[in-house]
């Protein structure tokens, strides 16, 4: 009797230990804590000014600081992830460098304004530039990893104008990508597509929480409309916690009340997980 007792204890030791290890070896791949990439930094900027239909003098000005990535965890270089970024952080074209894609960041700023009218002479452009009372437009775009862990990498992309110094309109965009596949990471690789509308009435019910509201109509009095057509886009971002979706003005809510956050923890969205989600590295 003993002999089997020891053998017992002996059997769930062993298999204990073969669990723990490929536990172990599962979150040394994926949930080491490490970076998931390194990034370089660069900074364009451009200015300009032109005569408005009405004869006022309008100066404007770009810049945008951007943080790209450059290397993995092993020091690999990420050309594949950089035209994605590219493409999907920076809007460009697939025929544009990396490096040309950056540029054009600040020449769209600055085609923006191109319907006002034509360029001012150089001596009108100084006098602009030199005169207080003149209409003065600044754009900047600030692009930044702020989760770069677990073989994942998110960008946040800050786009704000400001006229005359006040700020006008300020847009956060969220990009996300799968280091290790090299991959962007949409919506179908979180939940399954059967799920979508169970993980809509998670983004409600917690949109009704954290405003303390007991229905729709007190989210309509507070700015918010359409909330029963609330969806999942692209536009997300991970963190220790779970997903958290952000919205853009007037997407689900009006300016004034700016761009609203819902995020859902990752246990609540567990049992809507697609298959080989990259949640399950987190």
């Amino acid at each position: 009797m003993k002999t089997k007792l020891y053998t017992l204890f002996t059997m769930l030791a062993v298999t204990a230990l073969v669990l723990a290890s490929c536990t172990k070896s599962r979150t040394n791949k994926s949930g080491d804590g490490k970076p998931a990439i390194t990034v370089k930094s660069q900074q364009l900027s451009d200015n300009s000014a032109f005569t408005m239909s009405n004869g006022e003098r309008c100066s404007i000005m770009a810049i945008a600081t951007i943080d790209y990535p450059a290397t993995g965890p092993d020091g690999v270089p990420l050309d594949t992830l950089q035209r994605l970024f590219a493409a999907y952080v920076l809007e460009s074209g697939d025929s544009l460098s990396l490096q040309q894609a950056m540029q054009q960041v600040v020449a769209n700023s600055m085609h923006q304004y191109d319907f006002m009218s034509g360029p001012l002479t150089d001596d009108e452009a100084a006098e602009a530039a030199d005169d207080q009372a003149a209409l003065k437009y600044a754009t900047s775009t600030r692009v930044t990893p702020i989760y770069n862990t677990n073989g994942v990498v998110t960008f946040e992309r800050v786009d704000v104008v400001k006229k005359n110094d006040k700020v006008t309109s300020v847009t956060h965009r969220y990009y996300n990508f799968d280091v290790e596949t090299q991959t962007y990471i949409d919506v179908n690789r979180i939940i399954r597509d059967d799920a979508v509308a169970d993980v809509c009435q998670l983004l409600k019910a917690q949109l009704l929480a954290q405003n303390n509201a007991k229905g729709n109509e007190q989210l309509n009095d507070m700015g918010y409309f359409n909330v029963e057509n609330i969806t999942v886009t692209r536009n997300f971002y991970f963190d220790e916690k779970g997903v958290t979706w952000s919205y853009l003005p007037n997407e689900l809510a009006v300016e004034a009340v700016g761009e609203p956050k819902i995020t859902i923890p990752y246990d609540a969205l567990e049992p809507y997980l697609s298959d080989e989600s990259i949640i399950q590295r987190f």
